[in-house]
């Protein structure tokens, strides 16, 4: 009885969300899946990531080469490398528009980590959004996306599924 009271419960909440949450027409949100390629198109890189809404910032895997003053001298810049799907490594240069403490996994402790813009493409969708630089290497998927960038794309994740789209804008 109880489990038939939840699953009408269930069933209602879902029609609630998916009339308030309708979009105008023409437009829908993009089903992806929990792991997609994404592109960025200015520097030809092509990498794996795993699709985290857990996550609240979105990260990718680089290795930190300097960090200087900007030519105005009114920020930081960072020079950092990336390893591409290929095992192509690229050398990018961007502007640090912020600084985050990031807790450690499975521990109490903090990671500084800058954060850049980064323009690039997510199922089907060109994007630009803040993402933390840090090293990934112990992880299965070099970039993490969070929350910040699929909000900004209106994605829906299919945790049954992977690579739903194809990579590109």
């Amino acid at each position: 009885m109880r489990s038939s009271i939840y699953a009408a419960l269930c069933a209602i909440l879902l029609c609630f969300v998916f009339v308030n949450c309708s979009k105008p027409e023409g437009q829908s949100a993009t089903i992806i899946g929990r792991v997609e390629y994404v592109v960025m198109e200015d520097v030809r890189i092509k990498i794996k990531a795993r699709i985290d809404t857990g996550a609240g910032v979105s990260s990718i895997d680089a290795k930190i080469i300097e960090i200087k003053p900007t030519a105005d001298g009114s920020g930081e810049q960072v020079i950092f490398q990336i390893k591409d799907d290929d095992g192509k490594i690229k050398t990018i240069e961007r502007t640090i528009v912020e600084w985050v403490e990031i807790k450690g996994k499975g521990t109490t402790q903090t990671v500084k980590r800058p954060v850049v813009r980064l323009d690039f493409c997510l199922g089907g969708r060109r994007l630009e959004g803040r993402i933390n630089l840090a090293d990934r290497t112990m992880f299965l998927y070099p970039v993490l996306i969070g929350r910040n960038i699929l909000k900004t794309g209106d994605f829906l994740i299919d945790p049954r599924k992977k690579f739903m789209k194809k990579p590109g804008c």
